[in-house]
């Protein structure tokens, strides 16, 4: 059974910073490729959700439920519910994760 993919307003913000940045860096058939991997990880997310990996980082964090999966060099971070799955970010994986997160926790306050 395939569960529901909400991607939530704050990762839509990354979703769109990749987007202007691999345009912009790159070209817009670059960037074409790219939104059709997102899309077809998006979809799989929401067929094997737990197929996701969970990020050491949020083990150390004692966070439950959280997994990620990567499109090229963006990792998807997401939650399972029994709702359906959250997708919380997107970021890269040049960033620091534990930063992204302080400030993304710290900015919803």
């Amino acid at each position: 059974m395939a569960h529901s993919v909400y991607i939530l307003d704050c990762a839509k913000d990354d979703y769109r910073e990749i987007r202007k940045y691999v345009t912009h860096k790159f070209s817009v058939e670059v960037w074409r490729s790219s939104e059709l991997k997102f899309k077809e990880v998006l979809k799989e997310i929401g067929e094997f959700p737990l197929a996701g990996i969970v990020p050491d980082e949020t083990i150390k964090l004692g966070l439950q439920g959280i997994r990620q999966r990567l499109v090229g060099q963006t990792r998807v971070i997401y939650e399972v519910d029994v709702q359906g799955v959250y997708v919380y970010m997107f970021v890269s994986t040049r960033r620091d994760f534990l930063t992204m997160l302080t400030d993304r926790m710290l900015k919803s306050e």
